[in-house]
Order: C-alpha cells, then sequence, then structure tokens
C-alpha cells in the first residue's frame, strides 16, 4: 500500500467518524423527538467552523481519489 492510498483510506475513515459525531451532536439536541432549526440555532457557529476547517481534508482527499482513479485507469489501459 503506498502513500496515496493510505491517504485516501485514512482521511476516508476520519470524514466518516467526523460526520458520525457531528451527526450524533446534532441529534442530541432533539426536542420531543423532533430536530429542528431552531433546536440546532445554537450551535450554527460550530457547525459553520467545523465546515470551513472540514472542507481542506475533504478536498485533500478527493484529490487523492482522482490520482487513485487516473493511475488506475493508466494501469488497467496501458498495457
Amino acid at each position: 500500500m503506498d502513500i496515496f492510498q493510505k491517504i485516501f483510506l485514512y482521511l476516508g475513515a476520519l470524514i466518516a467518524a467526523s460526520f458520525l459525531i457531528v451527526a450524533l451532536i446534532a441529534l442530541s439536541n432533539a426536542e420531543n423527538g423532533q430536530l429542528t432549526v431552531e433546536g440546532l440555532s445554537h450551535l450554527e457557529g460550530q457547525f459553520v467552523s467545523f465546515y470551513e476547517f472540514f472542507r481542506w481534508i475533504v478536498y485533500i482527499w478527493m484529490a487523492s481519489a482522482i490520482f487513485l482513479f487516473i493511475r488506475f485507469l493508466s494501469r488497467m489501459f496501458g498495457k
């Protein structure tokens, strides 16, 4: 396994775990079994901050995925 595969694998796992934690945080703020925008309004700053930071991690993950896909295609059709 080379460095690009490790980046893709580990960043994918980090992204999945982070979004699971964010979903659990959002769901823990449900009132009477309903999740509303008003119920999440106090978390707006944290969610925006998370998005602004995590967007760059997703960009790196997507770049590694594109590189791996191009490398796969070149090996598949290059021979």
